[in-house]
């Protein structure tokens, strides 16, 4: 269990060394203020809690005005920033789309206000009544515990997971595949769905702009010195919502004191909310096209329309997140959930199209065609120095049998295979049926590691007879195969299961993957994005990824990517494999570094390492190595001084220094230090010489370290570096690369030989 430090919680040991993640605290389990308090209840004792508080939830909204309800929450939700460090509950996207939910089927409500102390009452007994519902559900008889936790985490994700997608990415992306396809729209629904999706995104601009303007106005009733200036900003929160005016009843005699009237007058304020989020036809008309209005209202559900429904499918199958909108008793857009295009952008669309067989086929091609050019674009400006292609096939000597891997990056001697994988997760998957979850690992998250092995082993064992070519045109690339390459294998999808499937560990447990099969870790293309904003150098992005590909060799992790690029940027994912062994770390609360604003740097080529913390000896090696164009294994070198201890390597300076200043190093002229990371091996030797050494004795350093050193099943990477006590040089005088050993052997083909 890991935390950023500086949370509030309660620490005790866990066993492991301390400093064993730099940057982290490690907790017990037991010891967190966020375990389940009721461990013991049975399902039985949820359900009847479940249908308590559902009750309540449903008498509550049906004797009061359900859109004062839906608009105070939203804009809670709205205003609100979470703080983990505090110890109360902050709302979740899910609380309001639960509450829109119960407004569309209850159909029984009145013009009455709510206060303040039944609001906060209202949002404790809402947070229950979700908790509720997962723990309610009974395991099947046919179900292990395990098969039942993933489940039940299936169903989580889907209560309250939302597409990882910041603004800016979640516009390029929809827009990228509707423009593709928009002209096969037009004679299916009447308009184009870019200029829809552009209307969802104008109409989330203007409920903001009235929040805003709401918020200006409240800060003037609070901060007004005088009776004038407070009735002035009253009578705004009057003029916006009748029942506000109702409730009010012409009292401003009734206040003779400033205080009460300004405390009445903000109670008043609270019922106002709905006017933020509701928009008339006229204002929707100004800015859109008839047909684009009409469809609108058509994503929009009227109070109580849903009344005779299943209100069972209001929690993993919500109406709310294809038809997000409201229809306002006056006949206006009610537009609680603004950023709902933004969290369901895929299915709203895929809604919209639905039956429209045409569209529907538009739309898989585009989607998988923007997800392939979407992979190659961001790989292209994160890895400028690397050669990348697009569709790269090549034919398998054994069977004549030609393959094809979608987008391949290589880079010194690194490999990295991307696999898109463009399906959806199915509406049973999501609900958290084992059959389809199962389905669904293995086709979108299981496969693709499977896949990308293929081109590994065949760069291994065929070396120098390779050839790779581009599908587009056939064009042979040009690629040295004669060196030993190493591949690092990954799967880009449009959605997925989060901290489910981004680890291992998940798929391991439920039978999708075996232990020892070829695996690709599973990121969608929003944190594809995330990791290219973050990482803006390109050696900080060049050296995550090749951590990121093999850190389930190192530990059982429970997290998603904003976890893991959140430990990269605390310490460069710096764990102590002795220290984890044998544990499954569960990341909380620990993705600060990631929770704010990031605008990346265009010149992705300046040396800032991000995340790995070394001192201005090393950098300035890593800076001439990077800067060594004819080196062809400087990304390597550049790898194994990332791949240590940042304490060790500021040791190893200080040495250096003391030699160079004369201190006797008789006995000690190697100076030597290594990092495991699962089945590979970093070792980085220091040769202290008095004078240059001849050239094969100078080779013979490394050999031997790395002969030495050299795991049974895995790899040795072992990076020399020469400092000679009177050379002009300040830093280093020459530096030396060897690989050695075998990669682990997949359980779906034969060992692949890296080389010796």
């Amino acid at each position: 269990m890991s935390t950023r430090d500086g949370t509030k919680k309660p620490a005790k040991s866990v066993g492991v060394l301390p400093g064993s993640i730099p940057g982290y605290s490690l907790q017990e389990l037991s010891a967190l203020i966020e375990t389940d308090e009721t461990p013991d209840w049975p399902a039985e004792k949820w359900q009847e809690e479940f249908d308590e508080t559902r009750q309540w939830l449903e008498r509550f909204i049906s004797s009061r005005d359900p859109y004062v309800v839906l608009s105070r929450t939203a804009a809670r939700l709205a205003v609100e920033k979470p703080d983990h460090t505090r110890n109360y509950k902050f709302l979740e996207q899910a609380h309001v789309e639960l509450t829109q939910a119960f407004v569309l089927f209850c159909t029984s409500t009145r013009d009455i206000p709510t206060s303040p102390g039944h609001f906060v009452k209202y949002w404790e007994i809402l947070d229950r009544h979700l908790t509720s519902f997962i723990r309610k559900q009974p395991r099947k008889i046919d179900q292990t515990d395990f098969e039942h936790l993933v489940s039940r985490r299936a169903r989580l994700q889907t209560l309250y997971y939302r597409n990882l997608f910041t603004r800016e990415d979640c516009e390029r992306t929809l827009l990228g595949i509707l423009n593709k396809f928009d002209d096969s729209a037009i004679p299916a629904l009447g308009y184009k769905l870019s200029d829809l999706f552009r209307a969802m995104i104008r109409i989330l601009d203007i409920v903001f702009a009235r929040l805003e303007k709401f918020a200006g106005s409240t800060l003037s009733l609070l901060k007004s010195a005088t009776r004038d200036g407070v009735i002035d900003s009253l009578r705004f929160f009057l003029d916006a919502y009748p029942l506000a005016r109702k409730a009010w009843r012409s009292r401003d005699g009734k206040f003779q004191e400033l205080e009460q009237l300004r405390s009445a007058a903000f109670q008043v304020s609270e019922i106002a909310f709905p006017w933020v989020f509701s928009i008339s036809r006229e204002a929707l008309e100004y800015e859109f096209s008839t047909a684009i209005v009409n469809e609108l209202f058509k994503r929009s559900l009227r109070a109580g329309e849903l009344a005779t429904s299943n209100p069972e499918h209001m929690y993993l199958a919500n109406p709310v997140w294809t038809r997000p909108y409201v229809r306002g008793r006056d006949g206006s857009l009610f537009a609680a959930l603004p950023q709902a295009i933004l969290s369901f952008p895929f299915a709203i669309i895929e809604d919209l199209m639905s039956g429209h067989s045409v569209v529907e086929s538009a739309y898989e091609d585009a989607r998988a065609a923007y997800l392939e050019e979407a992979i190659y674009q961001l790989l292209l400006e994160g890895i400028p120095s690397a050669a990348i292609y697009k569709g790269v096939t090549w034919i398998d000597p054994i069977d004549s049998k030609e393959w094809e891997n979608d987008v391949v990056v290589f880079v010194g001697n690194f490999v990295f295979v991307f696999e898109a994988k463009s399906g959806r997760i199915s509406d049973v998957a999501r609900r958290g049926g084992g059959l389809s979850l199962l389905r669904n690992f293995r086709e979108l998250y299981v496969s693709p590691g499977m896949q990308a092995w293929r081109l590994q082993h065949y760069l291994d064992t065929q070396r120098s007879k390779c050839c790779l070519r581009t599908k587009i045109d056939g064009k042979q690339i040009d690629v040295d195969f004669t060196h030993p390459k190493v591949v690092f294998r990954f799967s880009v999808c449009i959605e997925h299961f989060a901290a489910l499937t981004s680890a291992k560990h998940y798929l391991k447990q439920v039978g999708a993957i075996a232990d020892d099969i070829a695996w690709a870790p599973v990121l969608s293309l929003g944190e594809l994005q995330m990791i290219h904003r973050f990482l803006d150098c390109e050696l900080s992005f060049i050296h995550y990824l090749s951590r990121r590909a093999t850190l389930e060799e190192l530990v059982d992790f429970e997290g998603d990517e904003q976890d893991i690029l959140s430990t990269y940027l605390t310490n460069g994912l710096c764990l102590d494999q002795e220290a984890v062994e044998n544990r499954r770390l569960i990341f909380l609360n620990a993705d600060g570094p990631i929770r704010q604003q990031k605008i990346p740097d265009s010149q992705r080529k300046n040396v800032r390492l991000l995340g790995v913390q070394v001192t201005a000896f090393w950098r300035t090696i890593i800076k001439e190595l990077y800067l060594d164009n004819d080196n062809r294994h400087r990304f390597d070198i550049i790898n194994v001084i990332l791949n240590q201890r940042p304490p060790v390597l500021e040791d190893f300076e200080r040495r250096i220094r003391r030699f160079k200043r004369g201190e006797s190093v008789v006995g000690k002229e190697v100076l030597m230090t290594q990092f495991r990371l699962g089945k590979r091996v970093f070792v980085l030797a220091i040769h202290l010489a008095k004078q240059f050494p001849r050239e094969e004795e100078w080779l013979n350093v490394g050999r031997s370290i790395a002969s030495m050193l050299m795991p049974d099943d895995g790899l040795a990477e072992c990076a020399t570096f020469l400092v000679v006590r009177r050379s002009k040089d300040p830093v280093c005088d020459g530096y030396g690369f060897l690989r050695c050993g075998a990669a682990p052997r997949p359980s779906s083909g034969e060992n692949a030989m890296l080389g010796r």
